[in-house]
């Protein structure tokens, strides 16, 4: 079989399985994730003969420079209609590359079945509201349908910082300018400084890295911007700590102020087995009430959870909570519940 053969065939066969990765590998054999497990899904192993040639359809220029530069690189990409997230890198074995399928229509917060306080975050006007739990949680997709739902609702201008761009959004009410790191800008920190020249109603920033993109988003947050972002934190608790910990010692009560009059919310996300196929996201939502404000600059985040159990009225709701309703619900098995409940 052809090489554009066989990779066409495994496109298309990861398409009708409704698979969220490709994992390819010099020596082994292809693996797709489907309903979050991975799946061997040939014996025959992948080649370098196999894999160069695709790289040299995905790869700038200026790409290519920086793969070879660095060893690994993100990019977007796109067969026909379907567009990936693609990450590669090399590895002992040679070439390798994780192809992460993005679908072709941005879902909305009721296809996800988000928290219903999603309906009252999109009413925003300022603050921030962060995404967070681990890689491959759904972090992206919800941010996605977020401003998506902003966009059929209000006339906004949005500018998104992505690295890469995965979900496009064309522009519907608002008026939505998408960045790629790399390619539309050298570094987060300084992209987010020069939105805030372009007259900006919300500001995403794909993942909070460094101190200097995270001062820089909490400043646009308290300057009346609404600004969204992502962290890889597992808990409202993890997240509060982390922010802290970007920054030195003699600066973390400043941030902790910050933080306090700009959050507006945390939802912490994982993906969980779909009791009829696929995955369902369960989340841990933390709103900024008063109290919870004072907790985040008194710096005793470790009392949130606390209040989270407590306060089912203000939209909030531990990731437990969540899964007992999923279960409730017949969403995920009970064995899965009892699996993920902590």
């Amino acid at each position: 079989m052809e090489d554009r053969e066989r990779w066409q065939g495994l496109i298309e066969n990861a398409m009708a399985l409704r698979a969220s990765d490709i994992h390819l590998s010099v020596g082994a054999p292809a693996f797709f994730r489907l309903d979050g497990r991975l799946r061997r899904r040939a014996e025959e192993a992948i080649t370098a003969e196999f894999i160069a040639p695709l790289l040299e359809t995905m790869f700038s220029d200026e790409q290519r420079a920086a793969f070879h530069r660095n060893g690994e690189i993100d990019l977007a990409w796109h067969w026909g209609q379907q567009r990936f997230r693609v990450h590669v890198f090399r590895q002992i074995g040679g070439l390798a590359m994780t192809l992460r399928l993005i679908p072709t229509a941005i879902p909305s917060l009721d296809d996800l079945g988000s928290p219903a306080v999603f309906r009252e975050l999109v009413k925003c006007r300022h603050g921030l509201i962060l995404v967070t739990g681990r890689t491959g949680a759904g972090k992206t997709t919800t941010l996605a349908a977020f401003l998506g739902e902003v966009n059929r609702r209000s006339a906004k201008h949005i500018i998104t910082l992505e690295d890469p761009i995965e979900y496009v959004h064309p522009s519907d009410k608002s008026l939505i300018s998408q960045r790629e790191l790399g390619t539309h800008f050298a570094s987060f920190a300084a992209a987010l400084r020069n939105s805030l020249r372009d007259d900006p109603d919300i500001l995403l920033v794909g993942e909070l890295r460094d101190a200097d993109t995270i001062a820089t988003a909490l400043n646009a947050a308290e300057t009346g911007h609404l600004v969204l972002a992502s962290l890889h934190t597992q808990s409202a608790v993890d997240t509060v700590l982390r922010l802290e910990s970007f920054f030195p010692a003699e600066q973390q009560g400043q941030v902790r102020a910050q933080l306090a009059i700009v959050l507006c919310a945390v939802v912490t996300q994982q993906l969980l087995p779909a009791a009829d196929g696929g995955r369902v996201a369960a989340s841990e939502v933390l709103t900024a009430s008063p109290a919870v404000r004072n907790l985040i600059r008194q710096g005793k985040a470790q009392q949130l959870p606390t209040h989270i159990m407590a306060g089912g009225v203000l939209g909030m709701q531990t990731m437990n909570r969540s899964i007992e309703i999923l279960r409730a619900a017949g969403k995920i098995t009970s064995e899965v519940a009892d699996g993920y409940l902590a």
